[in-house]
């Protein structure tokens, strides 16, 4: 399997969120994954993987990006209760 890292950004001062592109029997993918501080005696100070993430078919990409849109949009909207919410149809 090969990975390409696209980008990458701090969660906190302990995990990092990467994003990467991977292949993986012919098919291509895009991995968002956390990635933390490794607890390897051995190699101290490395950063593994963790299960908390996303793997999805670059296919889905399109789909993802527009359901992150209108996830940055309600960060414009005024807060509403938990009453008020509802499922958004993607």
């Amino acid at each position: 399997m090969n990975n390409r890292l696209i980008a990458q950004f701090n969660k906190n001062s302990v995990e990092v969120i990467k994003v990467s592109e991977s292949i993986f029997k012919g098919k291509r993918y895009i991995d968002i994954r956390i990635w933390a501080q490794g607890e390897n005696p051995a190699e101290p100070g490395t950063e593994q993987p963790t299960k908390k993430g996303l793997c999805l078919s670059i296919d889905l990409l399109p789909e993802l990006i527009q359901a992150l849109k209108k996830a940055a949009d309600l960060g414009t909207e005024d807060l509403k209760s938990d009453e008020e919410l509802e499922p958004m149809p993607f």
